[in-house]
């Protein structure tokens, strides 16, 4: 599978984050020349890629010549100084629309970033500009009606994960060395699997989401998170000291561990590293499988330990994510989409909010019956609820939460190894009936749990499916993304205890420079 973006115009644009923003304090490569780099190799890919849809290169220059004066003066540099990035076009940037890909809000212009944003430019970063993602923010797909569809840095023919696709396809294609997304059940981790980029999200609260347009406002059960994306672990790691920074943004949360420095033991020594092949839930494609076991071993080879585990029950705890999100009805993403052109892969579920719940009930029996298997799951999970039906959900997550963690300290465990996603990059629609694909990502949201992923291997020939020939509909169009996947990425997701996105970042760093 070729690459249609693997020349860049310019050396510059391969280099690291770290890497770029240590030649910039030292005037090796000026502020200017780098953004000029970068805008010059987004503009050659994006007619085709689609992922940037909104832009300031006016203003990056004019900001990139005052970065370069100030280091021309002396002044002091912040940590990203001169650095261009890019950010998921669901956080404010000023001038710039927020529009989640609604047709009425295109012209919706923030006026004033993100805390986020803010912390990221207060550390010297220059944003070039905002990132496509899909309808409302809610598909592992990259598609709306307001930018059309960001397709896979590698084949037009596949789509770029989501819902923060848009920020790893210019990543991957060299556009941006480091961007800002967003993850509500693996909406940084799914993207980052699929185009062969690493990315972070932090524990639960870690990140205020101030300034981020909303699509579940009032959810405090399962947390969104910003995070960063990348093409090299040190890069998340920089990101996160920016921020990090303490500022007292509204809705931080104060952490009972403050951020740690990944970097201040990179010894694996003694860590005991749980891992899985498969939840249980949905069967990982081989070589996703092949990824785990093959990053088990490069752990092992660094003095750690690896300790086969499984996750209690995913299947419910996949349950309680979509009961909690789908408890309202999806009455403000319904809203949100009123009058708009539905250009979303959940339509389907669109569909069953109008649904009453005795309907549901008895197609989940006839799905049962027709063996829709995962399509049954769906039916008896997605209800709507009264107050206390939410109560009882919030409280089976808490229940839950204390069954995993006591799982993890039986094992003695702080660091797990698993797949990423159970699929590689999805052609376009398959995200609509491959929901239980991303339970490898979403258990780490109804955890709040910090989990990172980091690119691994590709599909090898003749590895690209083992999945046996089922009537059921989530199955067959799984066996269809598998068909010609040979070539893609695939990411291992490292997740750890709450508060410790330091040990994500070692695991993460180590299993790096053993690929490397």
């Amino acid at each position: 599978m070729a690459d249609q973006h693997a020349s860049p115009e310019s050396q510059l644009v391969q280099l690291s984050a770290t890497d770029l923003v240590r030649r910039l304090a030292t005037g090796e490569v000026t502020a200017r020349e780098a953004t000029e780099a970068h805008i010059a190799r987004i503009e050659a890919v994006n007619p085709t890629l689609r992922a940037v849809v909104a832009t300031r290169f006016g203003d990056a220059l004019r900001e990139a010549d005052e970065a370069d004066a100030r280091r021309a003066a002396g002044e002091p540099l912040g940590l990203l100084h001169g650095l261009p990035i890019t950010t998921k076009a669901s956080f404010d940037v000023a001038g710039l629309p927020t529009s989640l890909g609604l047709v009425r809000q295109a012209n919706a212009r923030a006026a004033a970033d993100a805390p986020t944003v803010a912390r990221l430019r207060r550390a010297g970063a220059i944003v070039l500009g905002k990132t496509n993602l899909p309808q409302a923010a809610m598909a592992n797909e990259c598609e709306n009606p307001l930018y059309g569809r960001t397709t896979h840095p590698l084949s037009a023919l596949r789509a770029p994960g989501g819902s923060s696709g848009g920020e790893a396809a210019i990543i991957a294609a060299y556009g941006s060395p480091l961007g800002l997304g967003s993850d509500l059940g693996g909406s940084l981790r799914l993207p980052a699997h699929a185009c062969g980029v690493a990315s972070l999200k932090p524990t639960s609260g870690r990140l205020t989401m101030a300034g981020h347009a909303e699509v579940f406002p009032g959810l405090e059960a399962i947390q969104c998170q910003p995070g960063p994306m990348a093409r090299r672990v040190g890069d998340l790691a920089l990101a996160m000291r920016a921020l990090t920074a303490p500022d007292s943004a509204p809705g931080d949360l104060t952490p009972p561990l403050p951020w740690r420095d990944p970097e201040a033991s990179a010894s694996l020594r003694g860590l005991r590293v749980a891992y899985y092949l498969d939840n249980g839930l949905f069967h990982p494609s081989p070589a996703i499988r092949r990824a785990v076991r093959e990053a088990a071993n490069a752990l092992e080879r660094r003095d750690a330990e690896a300790i086969p585990w499984q996750p209690p029950d995913v299947a419910e705890a996949f349950g309680l994510f979509v009961g909690i999100l789908f408890a309202d009805n999806l009455r403000y993403i319904r809203e949100l989409l009123y009058a708009e052109p539905i250009w979303t892969p959940m339509w389907p579920y669109l569909i069953l909010a109008q649904l009453p719940n005795w309907t549901r009930d008895w197609l989940a029996g006839l799905a049962d019956l027709t063996a829709q298997r995962a399509t049954a799951r769906l039916l008896r999970a997605a209800r709507a609820r009264s107050a206390e039906g939410y109560w009882q959900l919030v409280e089976r997550q808490a229940r839950y939460r204390e069954r995993c963690l006591e799982s993890l300290a039986a094992q003695r465990c702080d660091v797990i190894l698993c797949p990423a996603d159970g699929l590689p990059a999805l052609t376009p629609g398959a995200s609509a009936y491959t929901a239980e694909a991303a339970s490898y990502t979403a258990l780490y949201n109804l955890l709040g749990m910090p989990a990172g992923v980091v690119p691994w291997t590709t599909i090898g020939p003749g590895e690209e499916s083992d999945r046996p020939d089922t009537l059921d509909i989530s199955q067959r169009t799984a066996r269809e993304v598998e068909r010609g996947s040979a070539g893609l990425p695939v990411g291992v997701q490292v997740v750890a205890r709450h508060w410790r996105e330091d040990l994500v970042l070692r695991v993460m760093r180590a299993l790096e420079e053993s690929r490397d």
